[in-house]
């Protein structure tokens, strides 16, 4: 399953994240980017509900965590125990730790020609369940 949407501007993507934040329940809505050069880093660009900036900080690879993970497959994830996974663990989630998260989605955004060029998160610091059921609510606010 892949959102494919235009490219969106820095603006577009802010707006998106504070849209999502606010119409929603999520603690924690972000946004991360793949750098368009080589190493091809990802990072989290933009954020609402963030305790900090701590975030921005975080960088990461295809595959790795939940950002890298999205952008390898190009598929939808989603856990409810984000706690279970340590730093040695390819799971392993900075963002889920940068941010007290207990329970994350995470959904690829797409350009036209179907390669993944963010990743939309949002995520509870509360036991709240997500579920597939989830991830479709969240690729709604992308067809809105």
């Amino acid at each position: 399953m892949m959102v494919l949407e235009q490219a969106k501007t820095d603006k577009d993507y802010s707006k998106l994240v504070a849209h999502i934040y606010q119409a929603s329940d999520f603690d924690f809505v972000g946004i991360a980017l793949q750098q368009p050069y080589y190493p091809f880093l990802i990072k989290w660009r933009f954020a609402a509900g963030n305790q900090s900036e701590r975030f921005r900080q975080i960088v990461l690879r295809r595959g790795f965590g939940i950002a890298g993970l999205v952008f390898r497959t190009g598929k939808p994830f989603y856990n409810n125990d984000l706690s279970e996974y340590s730093i040695s663990n390819k799971l392993y989630t900075p963002i889920a730790s940068v941010e007290s998260l207990w329970g994350a989605v995470a959904v690829p955004i797409s350009t036209q020609s179907g390669a993944v060029s963010a990743v939309l998160l949002a995520g509870y610091r509360r036991q709240q369940i997500v579920s597939a059921a989830t991830v479709s609510r969240l690729i709604g606010y992308l067809n809105d």
